[in-house]
């Protein structure tokens, strides 16, 4: 597996580089605004080369607002995932079909995510802790161009903001 970090622009707060271990920029990490998705829930990964992806929470009404569904466009193609019902009030699951593939991402239990297709396991997110950099190991088949890989970057996103809720959430409750 490839590693790949998130690095902040020194003198910018709204662009983040995604650079590879030879710290070279692969792409660079943006919010978006897009109509049908949640305000300042929405991303987008322009690579070096390629198309770029947008992955962002849709607007939640009273049907899907304990299951939240987030789009996902790479190129002329566009694709829903959503939260898995009922894992999702214990860790972070998303699961949903791209291109034909099942998409499985969940929360294990060191709080890394765990990013499957077809069952296989192509890539781990190490969300930011002790070292405040977030790590991302990607199979080496995978390369920034691909359509998957701006929805493995971009996960960690919706993973920050489902702990947010999860966290508002509990705090509410106890």
């Amino acid at each position: 597996m490839l590693q790949y970090t998130l690095t902040e622009k020194f003198f910018s707060n709204k662009e983040i580089h995604l650079v590879d271990e030879n710290e070279e920029v692969v792409g660079e990490i943006t919010g978006v605004r897009k109509e049908g998705y949640e305000t300042k829930n929405v991303f987008e990964f322009k690579p070096v080369e390629g198309n770029s992806t947008i992955v962002g929470i849709k607007k939640r009404n009273w049907k899907n607002v304990i299951q939240p569904s987030y789009g996902v466009i790479h190129g002329d193609q566009s694709h829903t995932l959503k939260d898995k019902l009922g894992d999702n009030l214990f860790y972070f699951c998303v699961i949903g079909v791209i291109e034909r593939d099942d998409i499985f991402i969940e929360e294990d239990w060191k709080e890394d995510i765990i990013f499957k297709v077809n069952k296989q396991k192509i890539a781990v997110i190490r969300p930011p802790k002790l070292t405040g950099k977030t790590v991302f190991k990607v199979d080496e088949q995978i390369s920034p161009d691909h359509h998957l890989f701006g929805l493995i970057i971009l996960m960690v996103f919706m993973y920050q903001i489902y702990n947010k809720e999860a966290t508002f959430i509990m705090d509410l409750l106890f």
